[in-house]
């Protein structure tokens, strides 16, 4: 049937018109199309991560199965500037307990609505699928973890400049300033945190089987901290992406912003595993 994946679907759209429902384009290498996957078992929209540069606005997520195919899941993204100068924080769009359901192959279309003309927008979305054919993601649960043990936790500093014009920038390896990891030891990607605002990081290379899983910024580190164990916590199936060592040259780090943040360091928060983790 294939592993479970857990992976993201990034847009986003430069200088807004305004006045009306706009679409988003998919940022490069992305694709607005859903994964297939095998029909008999499961994928999802987990989370909706919005940022604008400039202004509030409203943001419509549908597809023919997905809620409608007129503005399926419609919210609304507040721009609060005075929390992360120059630009509003991005907002977390989704009821935390509820996963919506995608199809194979089918193709989401991501809009949003500004009152002005002016101000760029990004949204992801952290998508789930239970069995992709192919994949060997590595993730696993919280639990399982615990029952394992580690050893210490560090954070890795990797400096990672999102793209000036909503796409994603040039990806660093997590090593490429912070080589502390200790060799071919399992490491469990707990959180992290970011020292300025922007929408999200992904992370991605051989133990997430090359796909992108995101790590959404928050102005309130605690949300980031420890961002992959509450997602297991909230979400079913395994959530915490395990890294061997080995692979951290080849694990690599870029950034999605709304609001040209420019260098901007992230810590990852790293679990050095008493022993090897299966997945």
């Amino acid at each position: 049937m294939g592993q479970s994946v857990l992976t993201s679907i990034s847009a986003f759209k430069q200088g807004l018109t305004g006045g009306a429902f706009e679409a988003l384009a998919a940022v490069s290498g992305d694709s607005l199309a859903v994964l297939f996957f095998d029909p008999q078992s499961a994928a999802y929209v987990e989370e909706v991560i919005s940022g604008n540069s400039t202004q509030r606005m409203e943001v419509a997520i549908f597809s023919p199965r997905f809620g409608d195919n007129q503005f399926g899941l419609r919210s609304q993204h507040m721009f609060n500037p005075t929390q992360a100068s120059p630009a509003g924080p991005p907002q977390f769009l989704l009821t935390r307990e509820v996963d919506i359901p995608i199809f194979p192959s089918d193709t989401l279309n991501i809009s949003v609505n500004a009152p002005a003309a002016a101000g760029n927008a990004n949204v992801t979305l952290q998508v789930y699928y239970t069995a992709v054919p192919g994949a060997g993601q590595r993730l696993a649960s919280w639990e399982a973890l615990q029952g394992i043990g580690w050893v210490r936790v560090l954070g890795i500093e990797v400096t990672v400049t999102p793209g000036t014009t909503g796409q994603a920038g040039t990806a660093v390896a997590i090593n490429a300033n912070d080589a502390r990891l200790r060799a071919n030891l399992d490491y469990a990607l707990l959180g992290y945190t970011v020292d300025t605002s922007g929408l999200t990081f992904r992370i991605r290379g051989p133990d997430t089987s090359g796909f992108n899983i995101p790590l959404p910024v928050s102005f309130d580190e605690r949300n980031t901290a420890d961002y992959c164990i509450v997602q297991d916590m909230f979400h079913p199936g395994a959530h915490i992406p395990i890294i061997n060592s080995n692979n951290a040259g080849s694990t690599l780090v870029d950034g999605i912003a709304h609001n040209n943040p420019g260098a901007t360091k992230i810590s990852l928060i790293l679990a050095e595993m008493n022993n090897p983790v299966p997945t």
